[in-house]
């Protein structure tokens, strides 16, 4: 896992069109990788691609840790329609969401979360 990780990233930065718009980790007792996607589709795509750094990694690790109890792997995948996003940052750089799909900053007509889903549906829908 450790192995194939970086090559796997490294491959996704290489090639945008494969679709992961951008990605954190964080190492510790418990690793994370949080990644952002421009579709379910794409992430699909790039999961079973043979030529792609990540289905033999993938079958090898199955075939020798997975279900053992000695490495744990967590995946959620969420689809976020138009307008149903929001992502608020005070005082700190661009993350996350924000950090990949572009930040505005509130004012006139975006102080409440209620009116910055309803401008960005709005936004979205034309």
């Amino acid at each position: 896992m450790f192995i194939a990780m970086p090559r796997m990233l490294a491959h996704l930065a290489r090639n945008p069109r494969v679709g992961m718009l951008g990605q954190h980790l964080w190492f510790g007792r418990t690793t994370l990788m949080l990644s952002y996607w421009r579709s379910p589709e794409h992430l699909q795509r790039f999961a079973s691609d043979r030529d792609a750094p990540h289905l033999e990694p993938w079958r090898r690790f199955t075939r020798r840790i997975g279900g053992d109890g000695t490495v744990g792997i967590w995946h959620e995948t969420y689809q976020a329609s138009p307008g149903q996003r929001e992502v608020v940052y005070v005082d700190m750089p661009d993350f996350g969401l924000g950090g990949v799909m572009g930040v505005e900053p509130v004012g006139r007509g975006t102080a409440t979360a209620r009116q910055r889903l309803r401008r960005g549906a709005e936004e979205d829908s034309q």
